[in-house]
């Protein structure tokens, strides 16, 4: 998805009608959201497949509660067990929430943007000297979405597999 999301923004950028620009623009922000939509949901269906059809709007509150729950309960319990320490465990779950928390938020402000371009046409796509915008967003901020999401992906998945839940 992000390539066609670069593809979309160079056609953009290269569009003398205006209308053109703001359709190829608005396509290209949903592109970037869908690239790290997407990527969030293989890596839940990795965890657990139910997860896997989880409504894009609901994944951030998934990530916030479930994805949290069972990764502090797994470790706690290896604490207890004594498989872990207990700072090897607060430093585990730390580790993970962060990674969530930026995860989700980044998916909410995507979703926002897709919003926009989807169903508000009034807010037209601007553009100043080559870059493009939609309401206060830049797609070259949007352009770094998908990758942001992997990073957090990763991480999410490094303490999954650590404490053997993936």
């Amino acid at each position: 998805m992000k390539i066609v999301g670069e593809k979309l923004e160079s056609w953009a950028l290269g569009q003398q009608d205006e209308a053109e620009k703001d359709l190829f623009g608005r396509s290209a922000f949903n592109r970037y959201y869908y690239a790290v939509f997407l990527s969030t949901r293989v890596m839940l269906g990795e965890f657990k497949a139910r997860w896997r059809g989880t409504m894009p709007a609901r994944i951030p509150d998934l990530l916030r509660t479930s994805v949290r729950k069972e990764v502090a309960k797994t470790s706690k319990a290896a604490a207890r067990k004594g498989l872990i320490s207990e700072a090897e465990s607060s430093q585990i779950i730390q580790q993970h929430n962060v990674s969530v928390r930026a995860l989700a938020g980044l998916l909410e402000d995507a979703y926002q943007v897709r919003i926009i371009a989807d169903y508000e046409p009034e807010i037209v796509v601007h553009q100043e000297r080559d870059v493009l915008s939609l309401d206060s967003h830049k797609l070259t901020s949007a352009k770094t979405w998908p990758d942001r999401a992997e990073s957090y992906c990763k991480s999410i998945r490094k303490v999954w597999k650590e404490l053997g839940l993936a």
